[in-house]
């Protein structure tokens, strides 16, 4: 959800970057840049106070629905240029965290109507209504919601396995649990481990079925996924300072140690000149290594470059 407002902040700096040259020192170029970080500042200080409510509904459930609306009722009459430039975002957002504690609160048609404030229904939002529907036995809307959950979309096989469960599908659920475990590409998401602890208890003689499919969570402090961005971070900048990648033209992460169960990262590098260059990047100490992929050897570097 958060993303709708950072995507429209990295839309306006990048068209900026990519309009005419304009030099650095010309006033309303850099204007432009001082008012995008002011909404942005808007915008942490809500993520802030977002965190700190959800904190505070862990006990207060019913109050923190009572904070949620006078904040709906605030962001409504904003006039503040910075604040209204993020109004939409945290009305989406302030929406979905009243959805997810009317659900928890079994107040399940109440929540529908929260997250059906957004006209374009997919992702989290679909999930919740799919949650929603399931314990109101509605089994057919239920699964229309998984659908708009959309293919692809990080939680949809495992919503997936829920509602086969939640209708009693033992062996469908199993099917598509056993998938995610399979999957290494997603290793790194928090709902993994929930899929193999549902394929462990199916697999049981007598396993307790889910009676309701997983409502994600919309607060910001939660990782959907073990972030490793400083090291790929990291990672990018080394592939740079080799000379043998200068005027590259791609640099990608074929497999890292989230998808390997190794202790590296496989990097490809392409360039101008058309040539491939393939590297491993170990995670604890980040050495360099060559790879040569058609002998199937692996290399330093100082040997690489003495055999080139």
């Amino acid at each position: 959800m958060k993303s709708i407002f950072i995507a429209l902040i990295s839309l306006t700096i990048f068209s900026c970057k990519n309009s005419n040259p304009i030099s650095t020192e010309d006033e309303s170029h850099m204007e432009l840049h001082k008012e995008m970080d002011k909404v942005d500042a808007e915008y942490v200080k809500f993520e802030k106070q977002l965190i700190s409510l959800y904190t505070y509904s862990e006990k207060n459930p019913e109050k923190a629905i009572l904070k949620i609306d006078s904040l709906l009722i605030a962001f409504k009459r904003e006039k503040d240029n910075y604040k209204s430039q993020i109004k939409e975002s945290v009305e989406t957002q302030l929406h979905y965290f009243k959805a997810e504690l009317l659900y928890q609160l079994s107040r399940y048609s109440e929540s529908i109507k929260e997250l059906e404030f957004d006209d374009f229904i997919y992702g989290d939002e679909a999930a919740g209504l799919a949650a929603n529907y399931i314990k109101l036995k509605d089994n057919e809307k239920a699964k229309l919601y998984i659908n708009k959950i959309g293919k692809g979309f990080y939680i949809y096989d495992y919503a997936l396995g829920n509602y086969y469960e939640s209708i009693g599908e033992k062996m469908q659920a199993q099917k598509v649990y056993d998938s995610i475990k399979k999957n290494k590409r997603v290793k790194h998401y928090a709902y993994y481990k929930l899929a193999v602890n549902r394929l462990e208890e199916l697999e049981k003689s007598n396993p307790k079925l889910l009676n309701e499919i997983y409502f994600p969570p919309g607060n910001p402090s939660f990782e959907i996924a073990d972030s490793d961005n400083e090291n790929r971070t990291k990672i990018f900048d080394l592939m740079d300072k080799l000379p043998e990648n200068k005027n590259r033209t791609e640099i990608r992460i074929v497999e890292s140690p989230q998808e390997n169960d190794k202790n590296y990262y496989w990097i490809r590098v392409k360039t101008e000149s058309d040539k491939t260059f393939n590297y491993y990047i170990y995670r604890e100490t980040f050495e360099i290594k060559f790879l040569d992929t058609i002998k199937n050897n692996l290399m330093t570097l100082e040997e690489w470059r003495k055999n080139k």
